[in-house]
């Protein structure tokens, strides 16, 4: 009966998208791989309900990319009656990552709210209708508006990625490669968020005709839209033109992240201070192998931490012995030559404790969660390294 009423459907031109009802309902009789757990997560998202002091505002925003659904209500605070925009957020299913496998959730959400139309508006649909240039594109768009627009209750869900496409376009300047984006059909973008801010929902109490029943009816308008996006660039152009409310998590986070740009941060590599938007290639210099010993026979490995502090505890014995008078002019040329005998194993340049750093590496400054015990173990492991250490000692070995 599905397979007849699929035939149907196609001849007489009635689709969601690019298919049918009765191929929606097919797939879902035909997947049988559906676990007893996943069944369970389909059971929340079977309706919209009303709850209390709360009214949905017809706004929907499914972020494909987040992978959750944004559901936009007017909340009335108990006792001072204040209004609040608020989203509720519901996470996808592991299943739901296209348009086409959201349609039972998006379906379910209009069978509760008993909506008595619904429109699925994606690149598909303008494909079969041959709307191929922009006044072709926007017959289409105002016709199924306009049809939505004549039911009390409708709900129409824009394929957002598909109708209005991003332009991304890469190039290189003195601050370093940088990505450009931009919006292709950018009228009809203007016309859909247009639409989406048109949705509402709202109820009235009516009197009824029976004259000896004082009782009331609630009738109610719902205009649904729901905008589907997946890109990033899109989603937040969009939420920021209709001012899409956000969640008080959303917001937080990027309150966290606006304060991590501004912290002051210390890079284990260099030593030194950084905030993380001036962290670009080139500006952090240091050196990323191990210290060497030159004097000792077996070119005995260290630490860089460690080498520096070995040459600062023998600076300070030996100024404290010279201030005693007690250091034998022998005894200080060979503290001399002492302070130059570690090397850097990367570039064999030797360790001086009273210079600036430096480094014969540049890159990035390390990432605030590294530590410098973990950089030092990095450099001390380094397998090309140990390797040169030890054709070092061999070259040294047969001379």
């Amino acid at each position: 009966m599905l397979q007849i009423a699929d035939t149907t459907a196609r001849q007489f031109r009635i689709f969601i998208g690019a298919e049918t009802l009765p191929t929606l309902l097919l797939r879902t009789l035909h997947d049988d791989q559906l676990l007893e757990d996943d069944q369970q997560l389909k059971s929340r998202f079977n309706n919209l309900p009303d709850k209390p002091r709360s009214l949905y505002t017809g706004k929907i925003l499914v972020n494909l990319h987040a992978r959750r659904i944004d559901i936009e209500t007017i909340f009335t605070h108990d006792g001072s009656g204040e209004h609040e925009k608020i989203v509720n957020q519901e996470d996808l299913l592991d299943s739901e990552t296209n348009l086409q496998e959201l349609l039972e959730r998006l379906t379910a959400y209009g069978k509760s709210r008993n909506v008595q139309l619904f429109q699925l508006i994606d690149l598909n649909l303008l494909t079969t209708e041959s709307a191929y240039d922009e006044k072709d594109k926007f017959e289409v768009l105002k016709e199924r508006f306009d049809e939505c627009a004549a039911y009390r209750r409708s709900m129409i869900v824009y394929d957002l990625d598909s109708l209005i496409g991003v332009n991304r376009s890469e190039g290189n300047s003195s601050m370093g490669r940088s990505t450009n984006f931009s919006l292709i059909n950018q009228n009809v973008y203007t016309y859909v968020k247009d639409k989406f801010q048109s949705a509402y929902v709202e109820s009235s109490t009516i009197s009824s005709d029976t004259t000896n029943d004082d009782s009331n009816d609630i009738i109610s308008t719902e205009k649904w839209t729901v905008m589907v996006i997946r890109d990033p660039f899109l989603l937040r152009q969009f939420c920021d033109d209709v001012q899409f409310t956000r969640a008080q998590s959303e917001i937080d986070e990027e309150q966290a992240e606006i304060r991590r740009a501004d912290e002051r941060i210390k890079c284990v590599q260099c030593n030194d201070y950084y905030i993380e938007q001036d962290n670009k290639m080139g500006v952090c210099a240091h050196h990323d192998g191990f210290v060497y010993d030159n004097h000792s026979l077996t070119l005995e490995q260290w630490g860089q931490r460690a080498a520096v502090e070995q040459l600062l505890k023998e600076e300070a014995a030996a100024i404290q012995m010279a201030l005693k008078g007690s250091l034998p002019a022998e005894d200080k040329e060979r503290l001399e030559r002492e302070k130059v005998r570690f090397k850097y194993i990367c570039c064999n340049q030797t360790m001086q404790v009273g210079n600036s750093m430096g480094g014969c590496k540049r890159g990035k400054h390390s990432s605030p969660g590294v530590t410098l015990i973990e950089w030092e173990h990095e450099c001390d492991h380094n397998r090309e390294y140990k390797d040169k250490l030890l054709n070092l000692l061999e070259n040294r070995i047969r001379q």
